[in-house]
């Protein structure tokens, strides 16, 4: 019985983290779409704050002002990451992904427009991706993940989760004037990302700093590199994020994604 009034409880506290996350984003969404295009660039650099921000006043009122500080304190915990060879999906994975994905632009004939910054500017893109990451991580993995998984088991928990996540997102595309086959693409693609990003947390010993990190190092080739300036581009991504996943969820376990299966 006290199990079940506590599931039922983790229950609504979930939902309600994705009700308050959505709501707070709304005056985002809806500025995004009145002011001039070029304005919106600025007021979508806040939204991945939003579930950071609903998290925290979630565990405030839950586990006080300790429970909040112990939750952002997770943002650096890398020491969890024990097994230094997840490092390597964590940052060479979608680098590698998307230069595949240009190849295949530029063998198709797609005209690429040029990046919109140099190479250089890479160190810079990365510590702006790993602080908006944060925002977003605190929230979706830090909050709501583990009792998701706790309730389903990791893969439809992130399934569900990536399914929210890039829901979350599709106002943001509406607004920047991305066409529907983008949009689809792009959902497809963050989706996927979800399912391996709580690959990445449950073999890193739930580590929010790995989950971090893979976000922050999947968004910056996005502007070093024009991977999505062609329609096509979150399309071709999504293939191969997906057949990415497919692989993953065949030799691990679905419930915890952390049990390599030795015998198929």
């Amino acid at each position: 019985m006290n199990n079940t009034n506590a599931s039922t409880k983790t229950s609504k506290n979930i939902t309600t983290f994705f009700i308050l996350t959505f709501i707070l984003t709304l005056p985002f969404y809806i500025a995004g779409a009145l002011v001039p295009q070029e304005m919106a660039m600025p007021i979508s650099l806040l939204i991945p704050f939003v579930p950071m921000i609903a998290a925290l006043i979630l565990t405030i009122r839950e586990n006080g002002l300790d429970g909040a500080k112990t939750l952002l304190k997770r943002s650096f915990d890398f020491k969890k990451i024990t097994r230094k060879i997840w490092y390597v999906p964590i940052i060479l994975l979608m680098p590698i992904v998307y230069l595949l994905v240009l190849w295949i632009l530029g063998l198709i004939g797609e005209a690429l427009p040029e990046s919109l910054f140099p190479l250089g500017a890479v160190p810079i893109l990365f510590i702006v991706f790993f602080i908006l990451a944060l925002g977003e991580e605190v929230g979706w993995m830090g909050y709501a993940y583990d009792p998701m998984e706790e309730r389903w088991n990791a893969f439809k928990a992130s399934l569900i989760l990536g399914i929210i996540h890039a829901a979350w997102h599709i106002p943001a595309f509406l607004n920047a004037r991305n066409t529907l086959l983008w949009i689809v693409g792009q959902s497809l693609v963050l989706i996927g990302l979800r399912i391996l990003q709580v690959w990445i947390y449950n073999n890193t010993g739930k580590s929010l700093f790995a989950a971090i990190l893979f976000h922050a190092v999947y968004n910056v080739p996005t502007l070093a590199l024009p991977v999505y300036g062609p329609p096509l581009g979150p399309v071709i991504t999504a293939i191969f994020v997906i057949i990415i996943v497919v692989i993953v969820t065949m030799l691990w376990d679905h419930e915890t994604m952390a049990k390599f299966r030795k015998n198929g």
